[in-house]
């Protein structure tokens, strides 16, 4: 059945589903070159110059427990791409972080699905430099048509501000594939977007679609602990969570450096204690986002299914 033209979402997942942790950083870490998000193209040199440390990654996420791995297109957009003067290849680094995925599932043999990203097409957490409905609109729909035919499911994840997101996830929903929709927090701001909306406000822009399941991601994760009770209250749909690995300290925070402020780092035991409040606050989609590694993902797969 559909809705308003729409996939006609499903309404509760009853079991916990892992989420993979966050590959820019892990490529990172394993010393990949992976270039400032603010200035540059992030993990998406590591699709020129390092494919086969992207199935890798994407592998040991999977080892560690995740059925769910995005691949490695969050900053495959035009406008990112247009800073190293590649903006002609969008088409062809979205392929290639597909057939990278793809080929990690298969090396694992386990029956993993795929996820891509409808991300911001310009810096993250940067609400003001979100474009135009049109551009936003013409440009999103792009990338979507590209990554429908070969992913399980389209998460438009790391929006920034309530616009972002409304067109966003109307454009995944026309591609008929099912839609997961993650908004990110501010700084050390509990239930607030960068964009300075609550994010009660930006749910109610987009809570005539029939979307999934809604997510908080690439924040601290004190932050997400905030938002699930959040979300619980807003829909019976899935809601959950993947974080960065660390908690925000309170303090004085610079809306202009969405990145300037105090934080304490959290190792995969503590990272799996704020996993553990999220899903006893009703969370059934959980993962990482920047600096959590499969270590991290492991030890919530140890608590979390045994």
């Amino acid at each position: 059945m559909h809705l308003l033209g729409y996939p006609q979402a499903s309404m509760k997942l009853h079991d916990l589903i892992l989420l993979d942790g966050g590959t820019g950083t892990e490529l990172r870490e394993r010393g990949v070159e992976v270039p400032c998000h603010r200035t540059s193209i992030w993990s998406a040199q590591a699709l020129v110059e390092a494919p086969d440390e992207v199935v890798a990654v994407h592998r040991a996420f999977i080892e560690a427990g995740a059925e769910v791995i995005t691949a490695c297109n969050y900053a495959v957009t035009p406008i990112l791409l247009e800073r190293e003067g590649m903006r002609q290849r969008v088409e062809e680094l979205t392929l290639l972080a597909l057939d990278l995925a793809e080929r990690a599932r298969e090396e694992s043999g386990q029956e993993v699905r795929i996820a891509a990203s409808l991300p911001p097409l310009d810096t993250s957490y940067r609400a003001d430099l979100v474009p135009e409905e049109r551009c936003l609109r013409a440009e999103c729909t792009q990338l979507a048509q590209l990554i429908a035919p070969r992913v399980d499911l389209i998460l438009c994840e790391t929006m920034s501000l309530g616009r972002e997101a409304l067109v966003t996830a109307e454009v995944a929903l026309e591609t008929g594939r099912e839609v997961w929709l993650s908004w990110t927090l501010q700084g050390n701001r509990a239930g607030i977007l960068p964009s300075g909306e609550a994010l009660e406000e930006a749910f109610a822009l987009v809570a005539h679609l029939p979307v999934h399941a809604y997510l908080v991601n690439c924040c601290a994760a004190n932050l997400i602990s905030d938002a699930i009770p959040r979300l619980t209250q807003l829909t019976d749909r899935p809601v959950g969570g993947y974080a960065n690995a660390a908690d925000a300290m309170p303090g004085d925070f610079d809306p202009l450096d969405p990145e300037g402020f105090d934080s304490v780092p959290l190792d995969p035991v503590a990272y799996a204690d704020r996993v553990e409040v999220w899903v006893a606050a009703g969370a059934t989609l959980v993962g990482g986002c920047c600096h959590t590694g499969p270590a991290h993902l492991d030890e919530v797969r140890r608590r979390m299914l045994g």
